[in-house]
């Protein structure tokens, strides 16, 4: 439950597509749009790649919606001591609907690599370890400076 919601919080900020590749639009990873010149990526690709973005964008949208509603049924259903078989079928509904988004990930991963030559994703995959790697550094810092700060107090 926890990776889903992790998974799903980057997929919904498209920032992390299934096999480390980000077709982030948001402040703190660039896109992939982003690098169209670097990458060399055709007024096609970038057609097709916004497609499939979009696509899972709004099925897992729709899929975190239905997740939210089960939540709220699976609590009240705990509060109100429901049975055990119903808790487990609210749950294993909750389990396919996170099963079908991440295949939905997947697939979309797929289709992503397709539109994309070799080259331009061996280049994006890069790209991306060189950023994950730097992200990985300033969040270090970041806490060795909270940890030092409370040391402080």
């Amino acid at each position: 439950m926890k990776r889903f919601v992790f998974v799903l919080a980057i997929i919904m900020g498209l920032m992390l597509m299934g096999t480390s590749v980000s077709f982030a639009e948001n402040k703190t990873r660039k896109s992939i749009f982003e690098f169209k010149q670097e990458l060399s990526l055709t007024d096609k690709q970038e057609t097709n790649l916004r497609d499939i973005v979009t696509k899972l964008q709004d099925y897992l949208t729709k899929k975190q919606k239905e997740l939210s509603g089960l939540r709220v049924e699976l609590n009240k259903m705990i509060a109100d001591k429901a049975g055990l078989g119903q808790i487990r079928a609210k749950l294993n509904n909750m389990g396919r609907i996170q099963a079908d988004a991440t295949y939905e990930d997947i697939a979309s991963t797929r289709a992503i690599e397709k539109e994309l030559t070799e080259a331009q994703l061996s280049k994006w995959r890069s790209m991306q370890a060189e950023f994950s790697k730097n992200l990985k550094q300033a969040n270090e810092a970041q806490a060795a400076a909270v940890k030092q700060k409370e040391g402080a107090k």
